[in-house]
């Protein structure tokens, strides 16, 4: 379980927060996100679905590539999906929580392309 403040760079710049829940498979994980995203009146929540791999270390911190989707429901006009891909950073500071740091870029359809663009995130990470 997880929660982090974005900050998403795609036409009008905005400012978001978002909770996670996710598992983790040996090197690889699945995780379903919200977020929701605050710009006055273009306002977005954000539905996704995220895959990683963990693909090295650098001392202690854990490097992943991730791909998924995402289910956009902006405050006006249409709703859409679009592709996710990225990378992450993950921090241990025990043995539960880990602090961690995300950059991904957005490519949707048609109807949502105004959101295409760079998100960047910071958070916390509570492992059960």
């Amino acid at each position: 379980v997880g929660v982090t403040g974005n900050r998403d760079f795609a036409g009008t710049d905005r400012n978001g927060y978002g909770v996670t829940v996710g598992q983790q498979f040996g090197a690889t994980s699945a995780t379903l996100g919200f977020e929701r995203f605050t710009a006055g009146t273009n306002d977005l929540d954000r539905y996704s679905l995220v895959g990683g791999y963990n693909v090295g270390k650098i001392g202690q911190m854990t490097v992943a590539a991730k791909a998924g989707v995402a289910y956009l429901q902006p405050q006006t006009g249409s709703t859409g999906y679009a592709a996710l891909v990225g990378a992450g950073l993950s921090y241990p500071l025990n043995n539960t929580v880990s602090l961690t740091a995300d950059y991904r870029y957005q490519l949707g359809q048609d109807r949502v392309d105004a959101y295409n663009g760079s998100t960047v995130s910071a958070g916390i990470k509570v492992g059960f």
